[in-house]
């Protein structure tokens, strides 16, 4: 006990040095994700708060200084959509919190409950410069990311929605839940068809079933609790869960792939009155102006260019360039295996290689996902925020580049993952 307590103590202590250290990378190259490149910057973190970022600013007497010079400075990045946390080993139930098999508790399906803060898989996240991600339950996104089929949308019988995504941080912390329940996630084509029913209007009707019950027992609640209301297709905690998503104060995350399929959620966003976010998107590009025109964000992979499903017969590798020519607000990811959060710079490298403006393909993994989903704290670097940020050796889209120096709320991490601990190890023998 005094060995823990002891532990836990030098671990606030070293926090707080960590904080109260004042840092200037001097030289790098700031690249923002919200405007021009800046050579030549200086970037100063004094206290973990940003207090400095420009050419030509003071650097404190007594800072340890970074020499930045032919290295570029940006934002942490973000995933923004993840079981990174929820899951260590797909193929083991018991490491698996990625998804909820409970009917009568689905909207309600909280993925933060389950955040285990010491997973192998954050530092393997840093690595790749991820500072915050959006937890996703897996099968929401459906992009047929798991290698086992009983974890991948469409494979399997689930409840038709998939629970409220979450956003984390990726610092050594005994607490990296940054905001819960930001919306509800739910699967929209081949899958959600099939555990509707067999059909895309069962899906429909039964969504709309939801919205209505969910309204209907917003203003009936103490009728309810006496049971003089009529039976509702959800449980009292779904209800719940789902209403401010019926109020259209939280968006509803829809993964969708085909047009006719997009085109539907656009219809359904309108005649619902809801806030959305569509996830997947493959066929995007071909009512890219549709979506733009009415003021949706997507969440795509651009790296998606087969036709795994029927649904992403027309899948291409210029979707996101296309998307964002036609206006609409692009925001990348990877798989939502979270042992490839990491590579979601690669994934913006792909859409910059097939015609996405690299700035923009740059906001797409740092400030758009801040905006979208709240990350007031991250996205950006600016004066007075906490200084979420990362050193890369050179372009960070390209993938022999490292990152060097990650700071999660102004914490400089370790970069140390599992498996380079075990390659440490055994090159030894």
């Amino acid at each position: 006990m005094k060995t823990l307590l002891l532990g836990t103590a030098f671990a606030v202590l070293a926090t707080g040095a960590a904080h109260a250290q004042t840092i200037a990378i001097q030289g790098a190259t700031l690249v923002n994700g919200t405007s021009a490149s800046l050579p030549g910057a200086t970037i100063v973190i004094s206290n973990g708060i940003v207090t400095a970022a420009g050419a030509g600013a003071a650097v404190p007497a007594g800072a340890t200084l970074i020499d930045g010079t032919g290295k570029v400075v940006t934002p942490g990045l973000f995933v923004s959509s993840s079981d990174i946390g929820i899951e260590e080993v797909s193929a083991v139930s018991q490491a698996n919190d990625s998804k909820a098999d409970n009917a009568n508790l689905s909207v309600a399906y909280d993925p933060s409950y389950s955040v285990n803060p010491a997973s192998t898989l954050l530092p393997l996240a840093r690595t790749g410069g991820i500072t915050r991600a959006v937890i996703m339950p897996a099968a929401a996104f459906g992009d047929g990311a798991h290698a086992h089929e009983a974890d991948t949308a469409g494979h399997t019988e689930e409840p038709l929605f998939q629970g409220q995504p979450a956003i984390i941080h990726t610092g050594a912390a005994p607490d990296i839940v940054v905001r819960t329940r930001i919306g509800v996630a739910l699967p929209l084509g081949e899958g959600a068809a099939k555990n509707a029913g067999g059909s895309r209007s069962l899906t429909v009707a039964v969504l709309k079933a939801a919205l209505e019950d969910a309204r209907h027992y917003a203003t009936n609640r103490a009728a309810f609790n006496q049971g003089g209301t009529r039976e509702y297709s959800l449980s009292r905690l779904d209800l719940d869960a789902l209403l401010p998503v019926a109020k259209g104060e939280a968006p509803l995350f829809l993964a969708v792939s085909r047009a006719a399929d997009i085109r539907l959620a656009l219809r359904l966003a309108k005649e619902e009155k809801l806030r959305l976010v569509l996830l997947g998107v493959e066929e995007g590009w071909i009512v890219a102006d549709e979506i733009a025109a009415a003021g949706v964000p997507v969440v795509v992979k651009p790296t998606t260019n087969l036709p795994g499903r029927f649904e992403t017969q027309r899948a291409r590798l210029e979707n996101a360039a296309l998307l964002e020519k036609a206006g609409v607000t692009v925001i990348i990811t990877t798989t939502a295996d979270g042992h490839y959060a990491n590579q979601v710079r690669f994934e913006a490298g792909t859409a910059v290689a097939y015609g996405m403006p690299k700035d923009k393909a740059l906001a797409a993994i740092t400030s758009r996902p801040a905006a979208v989903f709240g990350a007031k704290d991250a996205g950006v670097i600016s004066v007075g925020k906490p200084a979420d940020l990362v050193l890369w050796g050179g372009d960070p889209l390209e993938p022999t580049t490292l990152a060097e120096k990650v700071f999660v709320n102004g914490v400089e991490q370790s970069l140390q993952t599992r498996q380079r601990a075990l390659e440490e190890r055994y090159l030894k023998r």
